[in-house]
């Protein structure tokens, strides 16, 4: 079946449908259906030739019955997504989830993908450099990147994907917005972040899978765990921030379960409240930390009344062994910032021996 213009129509699909040369879903809701019972396809949709999905939206629904397949939403050729909504919704009791896939030298524009559930986005057919998104959101979900790159954010806007990114393969943040990543990615590619924030929100694994992380610009936030290395600017680039708390006045701490490296253009963005003797502040924890020239740290305190001296606080807990590479270019070792009438003096070798620590000084 073929529409090439069907402005604002709705259906519900148990076959096939198909968009090519060049034509467009326009504004079209299309829903295929998860297959009923197993052996039996399901509802499928195809865009190829140079088709465009427009500004439709597409569901591909989750099977409820074992092994039983879900919808599915292809694009190959040189087809493109669009500004379109694809879902791919979770299946039940054994059933399969609907299924996204991006084949061949295809685009996805500003396209919005929502998983959840058992849900897929899969590239790993895609043969076009990175694949862009316009977002990526959902509760669950999986993406497979099969060794491709995949780029998230061409739409500005903030998305929580708390699913799983998996396989060989990197992903790069792109757009003023925020990507929050709640699951745990297994994928072993490089993540980049080229602009906007993400922020690692996962309770288990590693928020940005394996690789190494490098925020050439934009933000890192979070108080989740990263597991690969991360570095902080490109030393001499427009400015990259790592900044746990950004987006929330909440301190929060970031786990880095390898080396920090703080570049020329990079910024750590520390914030603390602080009354008498107790402190609730943001913290990083690295297994080894190299600050290099050029460095800076933005210091934002709340503090009420006198602080008790002796009261420290701790902006980096360094795991390794080895002290801490540098410092940073407004914060020399030894020196004293004042908050509200209270002086913090800095040390590189506080904590057990090799954290940076502000300690409250008469």
């Amino acid at each position: 079946m073929i529409f090439n213009n069907p402005s604002g129509s709705s259906s519900v699909f148990e076959g096939f449908t198909g968009f090519y040369g060049n034509s467009s879903a326009a504004t079209a809701i299309i829903t295929n259906t998860a297959a009923e019972v197993a052996g039996i396809d399901s509802g499928q949709t195809y865009f190829t030739n140079t088709a465009r999905a427009g500004s439709a939206t597409v569901i591909c629904n989750g099977a409820n019955v074992s092994g039983a397949g879900g919808g599915t939403c292809f694009f190959t050729g040189n087809s493109t997504a669009d500004n379109a909504i694809l879902t791919a919704m979770g299946g039940a009791n054994g059933g399969a989830g609907g299924l996204i896939q991006f084949d061949d030298s295809t685009t996805a524009d500003s396209a919005r993908v929502v998983l959840s559930g058992n849900g897929t986005l899969n590239i790993s057919f895609h043969a076009l450099g990175p694949l862009t998104l316009g977002s990526l959101e959902g509760d669950g979900g999986e993406v497979t990147l099969g060794g491709k790159s995949l780029v998230v954010g061409s739409n500005d806007f903030d998305t929580v994907f708390g699913g799983q990114i998996q396989e060989h393969g990197s992903v790069t943040k792109t757009g003023t917005g925020t990507l929050t990543l709640s699951g745990a990615n297994t994928y072993t590619g490089a993540t980049v972040v080229s602009a906007g924030a993400l922020k690692a929100a996962n309770r288990s694994g590693s928020a940005t899978g394996t690789g190494a992380l490098n925020v050439n610009a934009g933000t890192l936030a979070g108080k989740g765990t990263i597991s690969g290395a991360v570095t902080i600017g490109t030393g001499s680039g427009s400015g990259a921030f790592l900044a746990p708390a950004a987006g929330t006045n909440v301190q929060a701490m970031l786990t880095i379960q390898s080396a920090l490296t703080f570049n020329a253009d990079a910024t750590y963005a520390y914030t603390f409240r602080a009354k008498r003797n107790r402190a609730k502040t943001d913290q990083v924890i690295a297994s080894g930390v190299m600050i290099n020239s050029g460095a800076m740290i933005a210091l934002s305190g709340q503090t009420q009344g006198r602080l008790t001296t002796g009261l420290t606080l701790t902006l980096i807990s360094n795991t390794s062994a080895n002290p801490i590479s540098g410092t940073f270019s407004d914060l020399p070792d030894g020196a004293i910032v004042t908050v509200n009438g209270n002086h913090l003096q800095a040390s590189y070798s506080g904590g057990d021996g090799n954290d940076l620590t502000l300690t409250v000084v008469p």
